[in-house]
This record gives structure tokens, C-alpha cells and sequence, in this order.
């Protein structure tokens, strides 16, 4: 499915009492069972609404909620609760409290679904328009030819924008896993198409036996874990007789003495093109100490703003090993988070040059909160990401819901896609003065197929 950002389920379990540590303690509430769903079913979800209204109440990090009435839309929340005929129905309730805040950080997370789909394809938005990037072969999108490239104008009925469509990977990968999803296409040739997409659906049992079943759930999820991470591993390649390198880093979770590594690989390179399409953030402290390695001088890049306060921020300078060479960003819309702070601040300090799409426009910093329902003698785990503080440029700008706007615009076409063509990387090439069509730059460093 769609994913700009990977956000791995959590395992929130239902622990049974005084049996929680033997045999057959595990329990893990059902996606959406209508004959399960009872009045202490009920009770437990409005005990969520009320906990996750308090968090935010004390941890929000604007405390007027810019002009949100939090009350009243806990009022509609709850007459919602009380309405609903499922447990999905009454869980989506509590996560439509949250999303009315309307930032990019402050989000439900319902207790554990029974069922993961997968959707066997993802899409990005570029420019205006959202497009299939990757079709895992073995999914029923593959059999039914969906491919890069295609423009998707429409999920079940939904119009997928750069404002709607991390709601919707949030509807359909954590609140409402779906069995399919229709979709509107229009393929690069011009032909318009509709699709019923069937996603592969992993069902886990609503009694997990800890000495079985629960590890072996543990271990799959492990390799999956494993296999994406792999795939978030920094990878590099020199052009130009090695006067150029370019460095792809898709994430910002990655620890201090691995960025160290990095800065290190860099040096003796008269450019640098830095990859950060698809890297969704991370590491504030991975942040700081890349920047660092750009700068001979300490450098402020603004201030977080907490409740009623302002905490400067400065990335140290590195002296003599800071690299002085040349330095080109890319960004697409799913550059979020850290990945557009580093491109802004190169803006703003004139570092650097920015190429591609506009960026994500989701930085903030955000603080996940367990919580836990009753449910008669068992205890429901769920929780709350909050928005604690916003991020004030030096400029006096935010990046929140703006992103960042390239110095040179360069979007991929749908014909660019299908084809595995990369018209932004071959432009920092052409800048770094190495020729290469965008059919070479696009086989430098290929994304992993079908992610």
C-alpha cells in the first residue's frame, strides 16, 4: 500500500488477569467484530476518548490548540461512541478526536488489529498528482497490470491529494485494513482504467498461545522488521572519476557513529549530491550531527516551541573536517520531518542547492504515550502520539503544513516512472558537471522493488 513514512504496528495485547504470564495469556482485540462488540466493549473505548482528550490536554504543545475546541469535539467524538454498531466504528471515533487537530503529529493508535493487509503496491504524490511507485510482482496488482507510473485519481471513491493521502494510508493500513481497494487509474499512455484490487490478508488468532503461536508471530514480524531496515541503510556511489559522490540516506534513524562514518566516506569528493526523497525523519540528534559536518562554524537553525517557550537550536561546526565542497539535496513529498530541516537550513544558509518536489510539511516533534482500558478482568493496550513542540526557522518560518519549495523544481512524468528514469538526480548531475541521461542516474542507485 501507499507509504510514505514506515510505521511499524505495535503489538498491544490484551493481557487475561492472573493467567497474563502462562499458556494462552495473550489476547489481541479483533478488527472489526459486530458480534463482539458489547456495551463493556463500548465502555472501554469511551474510557480511550476521555484518556487521549487528557493527554493532549497536558502535553499539546500550543495550549490554545490553535483555536481547536477540544471539548466540543469530544462531545461529537462521544455521541459517536455511542452510536456505533462495531468496535472499529466507536476506535475510529477516538481517532477523528485526534485528527481534528489537524497537524501532522498528533495521532490515535488504536489496540492491535487481528487482520494486516497487504495492499502489494504504493504511491507517492508528485506535483499535483499521485502516482504508483512500486508493485510488489507476486500481488494481485501485478496480475491485474498496475505499474509505475500510473496515476491513481481515486481510492474507493477518494480523491488521494498531498493533504489527504497520509490520512488515508492511516484509514486503511492501521484503523480499517480493507480485503481490496478499488481504484481510478489513468496509465502513462492515457488509458483510463478501474481497478478492484485485492490485498493479501494476514489473519493473527484472537488467542495467541505464548509458547506457540505468539513467538512465531514475533519472529515473522522480526524478519519483516529486519527487511525493511536493510532497506534504510545509507548507500552511496562515486561518478565523475570519483570527484562525485552521491549519497542516498533514507532515514534519520541512525545512531551518531554511523553519520560519523558517513561525513568520513564523503571527504575527499568535490560534490556532494544527498539523497533524502522518501526519508520520512527521524533522529533529531542524527540531525544535528549531519548538518555539523557542512559547517566549519557553529550554526542556529531556530528555536522549538514548546508551551510558553522557545529552546534555540544549534548544529556545532566541525572546523577543518567539515566537507567544503559543493552539496546538492534532493526532496520529494515524502521528505518529512528532519529531511526538511537539513534542506531548509541549507537553503537559508546558502550551503547548498535544493532539487526535486516540495517537501512533506510535517515537522514537528512528537511524544507516543502507552495507555491502557479496562476491559472486564483484561487490560487494553492502545496509545497517543502528541505534538509537543513546533519547529521556528531562522527566518521566522514554519515548515508545518509549507514544506520546503526546491531551488529547481524537477518532477518525474509518468512515462519517467514507468521506465525507472531519474530527471532530478540526472540535474544535480548535470550541475556537479558529470553528463548523464536520466536513464543512467535513474541505475545508479535503484529503489527496491515493490516495497
Amino acid at each position: 500500500m501507499p507509504g510514505a513514512t514506515r510505521t511499524w504496528p505495535l503489538l498491544l495485547v490484551i493481557l487475561a488477569g492472573a493467567s497474563a504470564l502462562g499458556p494462552g495469556a495473550a489476547r489481541v482485540a479483533a478488527a472489526d467484530d459486530r458480534q463482539a462488540f458489547s456495551e463493556l466493549v463500548r465502555s472501554a473505548v469511551r474510557v480511550m476518548l476521555r484518556d487521549v482528550r487528557k493527554q493532549i490536554e497536558q502535553s499539546y504543545y500550543d495550549p490554545s490548540f490553535h483555536g481547536v475546541d477540544l471539548a466540543a469535539n469530544a462531545a461529537v467524538a462521544l455521541a459517536r461512541i455511542d452510536k456505533a454498531v462495531s468496535a472499529s466504528e466507536a476506535l475510529a471515533a477516538v481517532a477523528q478526536f485526534e485528527l481534528e487537530l489537524d497537524d501532522s503529529h498528533t495521532i490515535f493508535w488504536p489496540p492491535y488489529q487481528t487482520v494486516q493487509a497487504d495492499y502489494g503496491w504504493d504511491m507517492r504524490t508528485i506535483g499535483d498528482g499521485c502516482y504508483v511507485m512500486h508493485v510488489k510482482p507476486d500481488s494481485d496488482a501485478a496480475r491485474q497490470g498496475l505499474a509505475p507510473g500510473d496515476r491513481i485519481t481515486a481510492i474507493n471513491g477518494l480523491q488521494p491529494t498531498r493533504q489527504s493521502l497520509w490520512r488515508l494510508h492511516y484509514l486503511w493500513e492501521t484503523l480499517r485494513p480493507q480485503p481490496g481497494l478499488h481504484l481510478d487509474v489513468v496509465t502513462p499512455a492515457g488509458t483510463v482504467r478501474e481497478l478492484d484490487l485485492a490485498a493479501k490478508l494476514r489473519r493473527l488468532p484472537t488467542v495467541m498461545d505464548l509458547t506457540t503461536d505468539f513467538f512465531t508471530y514475533e519472529a515473522h514480524e522480526q524478519d519483516e522488521y529486519d527487511k525493511w531496515w536493510q532497506e534504510q541503510s545509507p548507500r552511496m556511489v562515486e561518478v565523475g572519476d570519483g570527484k562525485v559522490l552521491v549519497l542516498r540516506l533514507p532515514t534519520f534513524e541512525i545512531d551518531n557513529s554511523r553519520i560519523q562514518q558517513l561525513l568520513k566516506r564523503v571527504h575527499g569528493h568535490e560534490v556532494l549530491i544527498l539523497d533524502l526523497r522518501g526519508n520520512g525523519g527521524g533522529s533529531h540528534e542524527a540531525l544535528l550531527s549531519l548538518l555539523g559536518g557542512f559547517y566549519a562554524s557553529d550554526l542556529p537553525l531556530g528555536s522549538w516551541r514548546k508551551r510558553g517557550e522557545l529552546t534555540p537550536v544549534t548544529a556545532q561546526g566541525t572546523g577543518k573536517q567539515a566537507f567544503g565542497g559543493r552539496l546538492f539535496v534532493l526532496v520529494d513529498s515524502a521528505s518529512a520531518s528532519a529531511s526538511e530541516l537539513f534542506a531548509r537550513v541549507i537553503q537559508l544558509s546558502e550551503r547548498g542547492t535544493v532539487i526535486g518536489d516540495r517537501s512533506a510539511g510535517a515537522v514537528m516533534v512528537s511524544r507516543f504515550y502507552p495507555l491502557e482500558a479496562t476491559h472486564g478482568e483484561n487490560v487494553i493496550a492502545y496509545a497517543t502520539q502528541v505534538a509537543i513542540a513546533d519547529f521556528i526557522m531562522t527566518d521566522g518560518g514554519r515548515l508545518e503544513k509549507a514544506g520546503v519549495e526546491p531551488d529547481f523544481q524537477v518532477l518525474p512524468t509518468a512515462q519517467d516512472l514507468a521506465a525507472d528514469r531519474d530527471p532530478a538526480l540526472a540535474q544535480a548531475l548535470k550541475f556537479a558537471g558529470v553528463a548523464l541521461d536520466s536513464a543512467a542516474a535513474g541505475a545508479l542507485l535503484p529503489q527496491p522493488a515493490g516495497r
